[in-house]
């Protein structure tokens, strides 16, 4: 069951240019209560078969700034960038989501402008970066 009905607040969001098509598809949709069943005897086993749902997916949008999601990004990164990972700009996207009389057209189009530098790719990084998000760090390139 997905929390706080997500999916009937995400249905009626349109799907052309100034549309998107969102398609969520947790664990529970992925195998039945008898296959989860062995799972959800130890959590860090459920934790492992979220980590490798997010691993494998099509597109992973980080939503928090937590541990796990910072470690999909980084396991993404350091398998080649052949999946999309999206890290969004919290900070700047809030300025679009406390704007109460924007529409969509203009959101759509806040959003491309506002993460047209945030590609994904390797980057460099600087003392203190977080190593389990980019875990390409210079040293590792120059090995």
């Amino acid at each position: 069951m997905v929390p706080f009905a997500i999916f009937k607040k995400l249905y009626p969001l349109p799907t052309s240019r100034d549309r998107m098509i969102i398609i969520f598809v947790t664990k529970e949709e992925l195998a039945s209560n008898k296959e989860l069943d062995h799972f959800r005897k130890h959590v860090t086993s459920l934790a492992a078969l979220d980590f490798l749902v997010c691993l494998k997916s099509d597109v992973f949008v980080m939503t928090h700034g937590g541990n796990f999601a910072k470690l999909i990004i980084g396991a993404r990164r350091y398998m080649g960038h052949r999946l999309k990972s999206i890290k969004p700009d919290k900070g700047i996207m809030s300025k679009s989501f406390g704007d109460p009389y924007m529409g969509w057209a203009p959101f759509v189009d806040d959003v491309v402008v506002t993460h047209q530098t945030r590609t994904g790719l390797p980057e460099e990084t600087f003392p203190n970066y977080d190593l389990w998000e980019n875990p390409l760090t210079p040293c590792m390139c120059r090995a």
